[in-house]
């Protein structure tokens, strides 16, 4: 749970192959403290999970809400209730305010021309609520504040933070807090750091994985200021599935075969849905991301060395194998025409994309 963080850091899909977890990305853009509380107290009205995983972004906020209607992308899609009423009252301060987010027609009434078939159909997240953000920036200029810097707990956030946790606590449910790491202000760190207090006071394990050496290169590993890529998403999902692993007795689900079944037939989805947006990626920095798969067998040609972020970036790929040109052409069954080329494929051997690539762009 929390901001568009998680979505970009954790793919549950993902831990569910790996381990066996069931899980999903119930975070939203920019979710404030107060709205992801409220959107907790609605999940749990369907749910009862072993563990939640907290985002502690937002925590500096001293005010329930921010930004004008950015919560309608998070709480519109919650089933209508008397908690979510509740959390709307709480949150809006006036009836104008609270008025479109119970009758959300108020905003949408002016769409009429513009409806799709795809407007009336609720479909599952193939994804379960995990988003995908290729892009690479460097920021190894990035500069964090010692850990020990921390700011008072007296804001909304923090306020807000402590009723999670004791909700939490009230229904016996596991929480983890957690620093999913960003390029944040000085403010911000000051914030997260201070989680470590609350998390001190309540006994609750608290993750601040900002300052887990060797855990994220902020050369490649980024999107955005705000939000990891592919690169890091991987490593991050890894982290939190091998800490929910060990510290929790959680059932490896993939071995009851009527749960395995089914998602096991989500997994195939969520799959065709990766490679066919590393199909159709058109610049090298993007492609190389999809290539983190581990059910790919990748081979590669380059007829010059990678400048030093494409390097970086193809050296987290574990499934390469770089070849010869002559080798590439034979495997193509064509003259090759780029600086770099890869050739991908299953672990069966069946072929999945062959990729040319010149001056960072696809031929």
């Amino acid at each position: 749970m929390g901001t568009s963080h998680v979505f970009y850091a954790i793919q549950p899909m993902e831990l569910w192959n790996q381990y066996g977890i069931r899980a999903f990305d119930l975070a939203a853009p920019s979710s404030q403290m107060p709205q992801t509380y409220w959107t907790m107290m609605c999940a749990l009205q369907y749910s009862q999970p072993r563990v939640i995983v907290l985002d502690t972004y937002k925590l500096h906020i001293d005010v329930k809400h921010q930004q004008d209607r950015v919560p309608h992308s998070g709480m519109d899609r919650i089933p209508f209730s008397i908690t979510k009423v509740k959390g709307i009252c709480d949150i809006f301060e006036t009836w104008e305010e609270r008025f479109e987010y119970l009758c959300k027609f108020s905003i949408y009434h002016n769409r009429w021309e513009e409806l799709k078939e795809s407007d009336f159909i609720i479909n599952r997240s193939i994804t379960k609520g995990a988003r995908f953000k290729n892009k690479m920036i460097d920021r190894s200029d990035y500069q964090q504040i010692p850990k020990e810097d921390m700011s008072d707990t007296n804001t909304v956030g923090f306020q807000y933070l402590k009723k999670i946790i004791e909700e939490c606590q009230r229904r016996k449910i596991e929480l983890i807090l957690i620093d999913l790491p960003f390029c944040s202000d000085k403010k911000q760190q000051q914030a997260i750091n201070a989680t470590s207090k609350i998390a001190e006071e309540y006994h609750v394990t608290f993750l601040n994985l900002a300052y887990e050496e060797g855990l994220i290169d902020y050369k490649v590993d980024f999107g955005d200021e705000s939000h990891v890529n592919l690169f890091g998403a991987k490593k991050l999902t890894q982290y939190i599935g091998d800490y929910l692993s060990r510290k929790y007795d959680l059932i490896d689900y993939r071995e009851l075969s009527e749960i395995a079944e089914k998602w096991n037939h989500e997994w195939k989805q969520y799959s065709k849905l990766k490679l066919q947006k590393m199909r159709k990626s058109q610049k090298i920095k993007r492609y190389i991301q999809w290539l983190t798969d581990d059910s790919y067998v990748c081979y590669m040609y380059q007829k010059r060395k990678p400048k030093e972020q494409l390097a970086k970036g193809l050296a987290q790929l574990k499934n390469i194998t770089y070849i010869s040109r002559q080798q590439m052409e034979q495997k193509m069954g064509a003259k090759i025409r780029g600086e770099f080329v890869f050739f991908v494929e299953d672990k069966n051997g069946s072929l999945l994309d062959i990729a040319v690539f010149e001056k960072g762009e696809r031929q």
